[in-house]
């Protein structure tokens, strides 16, 4: 995150179903990054318990990477953004609600 910050990055998005990133600079500009990823079909129905226990389990080392995605999909999380300046990690649903924040840990 630090060497986001550097570059001046606000914010990015990461799309759970395709695995495409979307990075907006502070200055308004944005870099789409396209992901080989097969699919993952979101749930339509929110988990915010699951959403949790997942982002739990996959920052204490306990799941990788996939199954953090694969799991957040199976919670109906269809994206997440990542809020620089304000360290925090937002996940929002197909309909566009806002299903969970929480404070980003940034490395010492």
């Amino acid at each position: 995150l630090i060497d986001l910050e550097y570059n001046n990055i606000a914010y990015y998005i990461y799309f759970v179903a395709t695995g495409n990133v979307k990075i907006i600079t502070h200055a308004g500009h944005f870099i789409s990054i396209k992901s080989n990823r097969k699919l993952i079909k979101v749930n339509s129905t929110p988990n915010t318990q699951l959403i949790k226990l997942t982002s739990a389990k996959h920052f204490s080392g306990e799941h990788s990477y996939e199954k953090y995605c694969t799991d957040l999909a199976t919670a109906g999380v269809f994206k997440w953004i990542v809020e620089l300046n304000q360290k925090t990690r937002q996940y929002w649903s197909k309909d566009n609600q806002l299903l969970y924040i929480e404070n980003v840990v940034m490395p010492l």
